[in-house]
């Protein structure tokens, strides 16, 4: 915006000279020698003043930075895992560990399957 006001004001400088006119000297010279003010010099006026007023309110803005947003968050489907190598099936994690019972002289291994809830 601020570049066009410019670009506008340096066209309104040279456009001036476009209105200029010559007239013969002496008794047939025009009124405007001696200081009236004649259609293109308010024209132009007004134009000048337009665009001063519009630099001036240009000028008094500013812009507000956009602070980052908060990020990506978490997962909304986390992936359930299980402890070690313990397989997930239907939902619930299955470990199997093995009890060493002994009685006597006798020793028996017994396999003992346990479920629990995976960490997402």
């Amino acid at each position: 915006m601020k570049k066009i006001l410019m670009a506008a004001t340096v066209a309104l400088c040279f456009a001036g000279n476009s209105f200029a006119q010559e007239n013969a000297g002496g008794v047939n010279a025009s009124d405007s020698a001696f200081g009236n003010i004649d259609k293109e010099k308010i024209v132009v006026g007004a134009v000048g003043v337009g665009i001063l007023a519009a630099l001036v309110a240009n000028n008094r803005g500013n812009v507000k930075a956009v602070p980052p947003g908060p990020g990506p968050g978490p997962d909304p489907d986390p992936e359930p895992t299980c402890s070690g190598s313990d397989p997930l099936v239907d939902g619930v994690c299955t470990g199997t560990t093995t009890t060493v019972t002994v009685s006597g002289t006798m020793t028996v291994n017994v396999p003992v399957t346990f479920t629990y809830l995976p960490t997402l």
